[in-house]
């Protein structure tokens, strides 16, 4: 009888062990799950952390270009803000877009491509048969607030280096950009100069010289100077032009000329809109006739 008693005893404890084997495994693997969930949460944080700081990084980095009014060029940015994590670009882009519209009431806005002006340039284009650029990979900054805060009582110009220093060279620029695109986006260098003279752009410029502020403008891409040289073996002087820069494209546009022309002419002139569609090209949009009116539904009290 005791030695039944002995063998039930063992036969008891062997099933007790292997019972609380498999939930000893158990609790090991529930374990080992959750230190890797929280591995991978802190993970997720850790890279959030980063993505957040490197998006602040391109923001500061764009603000500082744009206060010198330089490109902010996709390959600048891979360099001096991203660094190893260049295959970041787009996600970082993003974030950085994201606190530039709700913090800052910007954005960043990519530049058109150059286009091809000279015909020899065309003439290369053909030849080559290259493939269009669909973008620059050059931006700027650009205002997003609501047209009724963009007066200039509100956004005045900087106090770097004086306001009266920033305000007569973005007059001047407007000016100048404004005179290439009435003259259907090309100006020769003596006409130019005749318009800058009748001007007194010498005299209004302060202690700058008219040629060192167009080099500044065409260094910051407000303007392009084209020069056509003649072929070896003839005589002939160089042509020079002068277009519309990528950064004017964007940063002045079509609408900023018309708004420059209405606020110089006032109501002096009854015709000034159809000139003004004339020279630069704009087709006016035709009035709805009555039957398009009659079929157009009524805005109600509600609507």
């Amino acid at each position: 009888m005791p030695t039944q008693r002995r063998r039930r005893a063992a036969r008891e404890e062997e099933s007790e062990d292997e019972d609380s084997r498999p939930r000893q495994r158990q609790n090991r693997e529930e374990s080992a799950e959750a230190a890797e969930s929280s591995d991978a949460s802190d993970g997720g944080a850790r890279n959030n952390s980063a993505d957040d700081q490197l998006a602040k990084k391109l923001v500061r980095y764009a603000l500082s270009c744009e206060y010198s009014r330089t490109p902010i060029r996709r390959d600048g940015i891979k360099e001096r803000v991203l660094g190893e994590q260049g295959r970041s670009f787009r996600r970082i882009f993003e974030l950085a877009q994201k606190q530039l519209r709700t913090i800052w009431g910007m954005e960043l806005r990519e530049l058109p491509v150059r286009e091809k002006m000279t015909l020899q340039e065309k003439r290369q284009a053909m030849r080559t048969n290259t493939q269009p650029k669909t973008g620059s990979g050059a931006y700027i900054l650009t205002s997003t607030l609501p047209e009724a805060y963009r007066a200039a009582t509100i956004i005045k110009p900087s106090n770097t280096p004086t306001s009266t220093i920033e305000a007569m060279y973005l007059a001047f620029y407007t000016t100048v950009v404004s005179l290439i695109w009435l003259n259907a986006g090309e100006l020769s260098e003596q006409k130019l100069s005749r318009y800058l003279t009748r001007l007194n752009a010498n005299r209004n410029l302060g202690n700058e010289k008219t040629e060192f502020v167009l080099k500044k403008m065409e260094r910051q891409g407000y303007v392009v100077k084209k020069v056509d040289r003649p072929p070896l073996g003839h005589d002939g002087e160089d042509q020079v032009t002068w277009h519309i820069g990528p950064r004017a494209k964007e940063e002045i546009g079509l609408d900023g000329v018309m708004g420059f022309v209405r606020e110089v002419y006032g109501d002096s002139d009854p015709d000034l809109e159809r000139k003004l569609r004339a020279s630069l090209g704009v087709k006016q949009q035709p009035k709805p006739t009555e039957e398009q009116a009659e079929d157009q539904p009524m805005e109600t009290a509600q609507d």
